[in-house]
């Protein structure tokens, strides 16, 4: 037994958690079983086409030059904001460093005999 000062004073009982199908106008009395019941029927929302492959392709082409170029700029400007050390040939690591690269013009000897 409910405790009656917890009833509603038109009768109905205080949890409906399922719904009577034997009112009029209740969930299950317009429940989609109903064959009697026209309903609309649902509509379907269609996506979007997908963007064309060469669309996303030519995106991706942009973002890559804008991405090379912005590389390319920030490369420039720390070679301007470093100094370039003087090197000296004696100091580079390596014995191909140290080595004199200038040759002598070798002389032609002439056959004469020609």
């Amino acid at each position: 037994m409910v405790n009656p000062a917890l009833k509603t004073t038109e009768g109905e009982p205080v949890y409906t958690s399922v719904s009577d199908p034997g009112r009029h106008g209740s969930e299950a009395a317009t429940a989609p079983r109903d064959w009697t019941i026209h309903r609309p029927a649902p509509e379907k929302v269609e996506d979007p086409p997908p963007k064309p492959l060469y669309q996303v392709l030519m995106e991706h082409l942009s973002r890559v030059w804008t991405a090379s170029a912005s590389a390319v700029q920030l490369e420039q400007v720390s070679n301007q904001l470093d100094l370039p050390t003087a090197v000296v040939p004696s100091e580079v690591p390596g014995d191909l460093a140290k080595q004199v690269l200038v040759y002598d013009h070798p002389t032609i000897k002439k056959n004469e005999r020609l």
